[in-house]
């Protein structure tokens, strides 16, 4: 009798700092977003409806994610979890997620303004010399190119600073962090390629060979959606009709604005799993 109680204790106080099980449902949950997210991330498709598809598969990882840091098991796991620099690792990097993030978002804000303004110049004049309307929206394209390239090389200092790792030693929740964070970097690239198709750097288009790529139903997926504008817009005086240009710019413009919104979800999101994590760590 005399050794039982301590043999008790010991058994409760195990059970108190033990993982939260594999086979609990939200980590399941979260587990199975990641890994589809993950196949999304390496798929070669050129669809465009990938960065779409991307981002919304982010989006429900990060909502099942904060769930899952909601649970008082996955608190107690991480924070008898504190050993080594892993947390301090993930705390800056999900803050450079979430700067990066809202930098792609504003760019999407303005690549909206943009398209606005441009469907409204050519629905007001339907017909006749379309050389102003293409050269002001080139200059503002040009503008934002700018600021996509600068966007772009703090993502590729992001990945290349990135000093996470998976190793055997983490526990399903210190793992199921990384990982979400690790695959975080690749879907916001493919959503700002989505909008050039072209990375920082890159050398400028031949227009003379860009016209015998005009964008068809079937070639859409290979050229990037604001390239397909640009190659309209370069065509259009030759058409007696801006209703190709238009309709492009529907479509593209409903693209945008869902991204748009998406994106701002990712945003507050990402704010709020660092926000959880360091309640957690700090408990």
């Amino acid at each position: 009798m005399a050794t039982s109680a301590p043999n008790k204790k010991f058994s409760s106080h195990s059970r108190s700092i033990s993982l939260p099980p594999s086979s609990n449902p939200l980590i399941v949950t979260a587990q199975e977003d990641l890994g589809r997210l993950k196949s999304s991330v390496a798929a070669s498709s050129p669809s465009n409806s990938l960065p779409c598809q991307k981002l919304d598969g982010l989006k429900n990882l990060y909502e099942c994610l904060d769930d899952v840091l909601q649970l008082p098991l996955s608190q107690r796991a991480l924070s008898n979890e504190r050993i080594g620099k892993w947390e301090e690792e993930v705390l800056d990097g999900y803050l450079r997620l979430w700067d990066i993030c809202g930098a792609v978002r504003d760019i999407y804000l303005l690549i909206k303004e943009s398209l606005q303004e441009l469907e409204s110049s050519l629905r007001w004049k339907r017909s006749g010399d379309w050389a102003s309307e293409v050269s002001s929206y080139m200059i503002s394209h040009k503008h934002l190119n700018k600021i996509i390239s600068k966007c772009y090389r703090e993502l590729k200092k992001a990945e290349k600073n990135c000093n996470l790792a998976v190793v055997n030693k983490d526990s399903t929740m210190v793992s199921l962090i990384k990982e979400v964070q690790i695959v975080s970097l690749p879907v916001l690239g493919s959503v700002l390629s989505f909008h050039s198709g072209s990375k920082a750097g890159s050398q400028p288009r031949d227009w003379s060979l860009m016209q015998h790529k005009r964008p068809s139903h079937r070639g859409d997926s290979e050229i990037a959606a604001i390239e397909q504008i640009e190659i309209e817009l370069h065509l259009l005086n030759n058409n007696k009709s801006n209703k190709d240009v238009l309709k492009k710019l529907v479509a593209v413009d409903s693209s945008i604005e869902e991204l748009a919104e998406v994106l701002e979800i990712v945003f507050r999101l990402l704010l709020k799993t660092r926000v959880s994590l360091l309640n957690i760590l700090n408990h």
